[in-house]
């Protein structure tokens, strides 16, 4: 099933509500303390991150780390890149469901590049609502969507990622043996299963909220919330696992010794950087990232995870980047382009006449 528009207000006195001019003006002022707050703690975050990834570093050898850097093998670097083109591929597929879940038509072209420089932009930038947003915006607007559309093809992408990641680390919980030690904290067996149990069962609890409610909207505070059907909510969980999956492996095929017990660890290592990186609101997970893993996979020899590190930096988040800013900017200069040929178009018809 399919709705339009983004979530409205429910309720028998809907039509009778309305924000004044003082209401307005408040939910101004709420949204910048808000930011500035969320700066501030981001600001925090990255130093802390900082410190921390100084003190993990002290006394590594970097003309050790170096040389991991020149003896990476060339075909794990052709593995990386072609992972990592596989994961964006697989990102593009969010925007694909999204539109299908409000009734609009996008071209599948339009659509990748729609997510892939949104992606590009919140993984390296951070704050996915300002950055990645907007260039989603920017580019879907000209296809005519609206900014509620907009807004719910973002919240739909972001449950298909959290629904997939869950997913994951709930399953990786129950076959990993033990969860990778992180700063001396250890967690037992039974916590971990419990916590595994814990997860997948709010994951099963969502899909019989939606078999029974059979598509239709949630009234949640006020506010009707469009649901997917359980159908369409399995393939979202199929789409983030496969993206986790194939972004941890960009990582895992740069590392020496590769095997199904490292993948195991460095999965679930992965899922809880990721994780970390993106409650804090760090910018490409920057620092937050590096130091987790680090600590997470003490099996794996320093220079060599650290070389594994940068250059997973490199091929999943800069080298994007890049193609995306000049993606990005050829559709605006494209864009831009657009009425002045209108207009000399208009004027030779004109002067014909």
């Amino acid at each position: 099933m399919t709705h339009r528009g983004g979530p409205s207000r429910c309720g028998p006195d809907r039509a009778k509500r309305h924000v004044g001019t003082r209401g307005v003006r408040r939910r101004d002022q709420l949204h910048v303390i808000r930011t500035l707050i969320v700066t501030t703690l981001t600001v925090a975050v990255l130093a802390v991150a900082g410190m921390a990834l100084r003190e993990i570093l002290a006394g590594t050898d970097w003309d050790t780390v170096r040389a991991a850097l020149h003896a990476m093998p060339v075909p794990a670097l052709a593995a990386a890149l072609a992972l990592s083109a596989a994961s964006y591929g697989v990102l593009t597929g969010y925007d694909v469901l999204s539109l299908r879940l409000i009734g609009r038509h996008v071209p599948y072209p339009i659509a990748a590049i729609a997510s892939f420089t949104s992606y590009i932009f919140s993984h390296n930038l951070g704050f996915a609502v300002l950055t990645g947003g907007s260039a989603r915006y920017r580019i879907y607007r000209r296809h005519g969507l609206s900014a509620s559309e907009v807004g719910q093809i973002m919240l739909t992408a972001g449950i298909t990622f959290w629904l997939g990641a869950l997913l994951l680390l709930g399953v990786a919980l129950l076959i990993v043996p033990t969860v990778p030690t992180i700063g001396g904290w250890v967690v037992s067996p039974a916590v971990q299963s419990a916590v595994a149990v814990a997860i997948l069962a709010v994951l099963g609890g969502y899909l019989l909220l939606l078999a029974r409610r059979g598509g239709a909207p949630l009234c949640l505070f006020g506010w009707r919330l469009p649901l997917p059907g359980w159908r369409v909510a399995l393939l979202q969980l199929a789409l983030g696992v496969i993206d986790l999956l194939v972004a941890a492996g960009v990582l895992f095929v740069l590392l020496p010794a590769a095997s199904l017990e490292l993948y195991q660890s460095l999965l679930v290592s992965y899922l809880i950087a990721i994780i970390a990186s993106l409650v804090v609101h760090a910018p490409g997970g920057l620092g937050v990232f590096e130091a987790i893993m680090l600590v997470a996979l003490p099996q794996v020899d320093r220079a060599a995870l650290l070389a594994a590190l940068l250059i997973f930096r490199v091929v999943y988040y800069l080298i994007p980047l890049a193609i995306g800013l000049l993606l990005f900017v050829s559709l605006e200069a494209a864009a831009l382009r657009r009425p002045r040929e209108r207009r000399r178009a208009t004027t030779e018809r004109t002067d014909r006449a």
